[in-house]
């Protein structure tokens, strides 16, 4: 392949807020036990200082109606005395609050309708109304407090839970910031829909929850980097699984992001940094995540000589696609193979390839009884030494065999189909067998709304399949009154498993 030629121009541009968005995550407090404890002191005294957040909650938070109770979002300082705990929070008419322990001051703004708002409490001693409560940068309230502000040093910043270990905060929490000085209401409404990239003047805590993956499995991720400073939080309480108590998606604010402009002139095609593969003529933007958590966007002019490509070939395959130069094709793209060298570009063969997702072959056994590891494919059991005839009604991912033999499965995922090895099942307890299949009972047969089932032994599984093999109904209760009024009228075979004995009988639908 010819070399590359890439002429760098670097602009290294910084842009607060481009036109370009990102999912960021947020953390979801159960309102029961999660907090973030952060390491920074807050900012003491009578001192100004702005926080601001983004939250997403249903909870209720009038006192008394239904359980209602204080949702904090976050507090430090010192509890016990009046004035010196500073607490930001959702209270009273399911607005923000402010309190300061001893009074406090409450917004009029509900904020629990289950969207993402953005609040933010501002203190300004020098004013004549010294606290303001900002919702979606829209001023709810301000005014003055009965006591006086001198906030402690006894607890550090805590988000999501009141410093006296109550009022946890049930929601989602995001973008949690603390100034030094009194925020403006331009200062909100410019910025509140922007990460940062670089830390602006004022700002000295600054914690985004963009640490884990929404929804998944987070249990090593419990440190809250704190983007202002040194001064991180730990996780507390958290299950860090699954769609609650957890990272989960937060609202979409647009990242501070750096830009390079690249020119590129290649033949066939070219890769961008990101992996992509571009394979005509054009300006393409690649985004890159920096160590910060910012995007850099690199902006690519691409060339490519035309001419090249000898031929096209879409490809669909499962799992895997050898191209003819012997390498390996694991994921959907476009791949190119070098045929020959004419003039200054590759004449190559371009082939389309999707690679379709496979199947897990493989089987366990435990005891008489074999397992499909490939939980979600279309299972068939066949009798490796009958030919691989498929056996009836064995359609699902376990399989107890009646007889002695070597059994594998057919497992079928969308297009790819694959199938096990044989495993040679031994029956040796044929009397116990028949003595466990002679102690079901099943009645009425014919049937007509209910099926009743019993038998002396503890009843694993109990299923109904129609005459092809189709599971139509599954019963995880121990036996007694099967509802089965909603079945068309046909015949239908009961698949009973006692003791990893599966017992068939035949049964009717009046």
């Amino acid at each position: 392949m010819k070399k590359i030629k890439i002429a760098i121009a670097s602009i290294a541009l910084f842009l607060l807020a481009m036109e370009s968005s990102a999912q960021n995550t947020a953390l979801n407090f159960d309102g029961t036990n999660d907090y973030v404890q952060t390491t920074y002191s807050g900012i003491s005294g009578n001192a100004a200082r702005s926080i601001e957040a983004w939250i997403k909650t249903t909870g209720n938070f009038v006192p008394g109606a239904s359980g209602g109770q204080q949702g904090v979002i976050a507090d430090y300082g010192t509890a016990g005395s009046n004035g010196t705990r500073f607490t930001f929070c959702v209270l009273w008419a399911n607005a923000i609050r402010i309190e300061v322990q001893g009074n406090g001051l409450s917004g009029t703004i509900p904020v629990n309708d289950g969207n993402w708002h953005h609040v933010a409490v501002v203190y300004n001693p020098t004013a004549s109304n010294k606290y303001s409560l900002y919702v979606d940068s829209v001023l709810d309230v301000s005014g003055n407090l009965t006591v006086a502000t001198n906030t402690g040093t006894t607890t550090n910043l805590r988000i999501g839970q009141r410093i006296d270990n109550i009022n946890n905060f049930p929601g989602e929490i995001d973008e949690v910031r603390f100034y030094n000085y009194a925020r403006t209401a331009s200062e909100i409404a410019t910025e509140r829909n922007s990460e940062y990239c670089s830390t602006p003047t004022g700002l000295i805590a600054y914690y985004k929850f963009n640490e884990g993956t929404a929804g998944g499995t987070n249990t090593g991720t419990t440190t809250a980097i704190d983007y202002a400073g040194i001064n991180n939080g730990t996780l507390t309480g958290f299950s860090l699984l699954g769609s609650a108590s957890n990272y989960v998606s937060g609202n979409t604010l647009a990242q501070g992001s750096s830009l390079t402009s690249s020119s590129v002139s290649t033949c066939g095609s070219y890769t961008l940094p990101s992996g992509t593969t571009v394979s005509t003529s054009g300006i393409y933007n690649d985004t890159l995540v920096s160590a910060a958590g910012c995007d850099s966007i690199l902006s690519y002019v691409v060339t490519i000589s035309t001419g090249h490509v000898a031929n096209t070939t879409t490809v669909s395959q499962c799992d895997t696609f050898v191209m003819p130069n012997g390498s390996f094709v694991t994921s959907t793209g476009v791949y190119y193979d070098t045929l020959s060298t004419s003039g200054t570009c590759d004449t190559v063969d371009r082939y389309n390839v999707t690679i379709l997702p496979g199947v897990n072959n493989a089987v366990t056994q435990s005891g008489n009884k074999l397992t499909s590891t490939d939980t979600w494919a279309i299972h068939q059991w066949v009798d490796c030494n009958n030919g691989y005839t498929a056996i009836t009604g064995a359609t699902l991912k376990d399989f107890t065999p009646t007889a002695t033999g070597s059994y594998a499965c057919i497992i079928t995922r969308g297009t790819c189909v694959d199938t096990s090895a044989c495993t040679t099942v031994t029956i040796s307890t044929i009397g116990i067998e028949e003595e466990t299949k002679n102690k079901l009972s099943f009645y009425p047969n014919p049937a007509n709304s209910v099926l009743f089932v019993s038998h002396p032994d503890y009843i694993q599984e109990i299923n109904l399949v129609d005459v092809s093999g189709k599971l139509v109904s599954n019963y995880s209760n121990n036996g007694g009154e099967l509802n089965i009024s909603e079945l068309p009228s046909g015949v239908y075979f009961l698949q009973v498993r006692v003791n990893d004995i599966v017992i068939t009988n035949k049964v009717i639908k009046e």
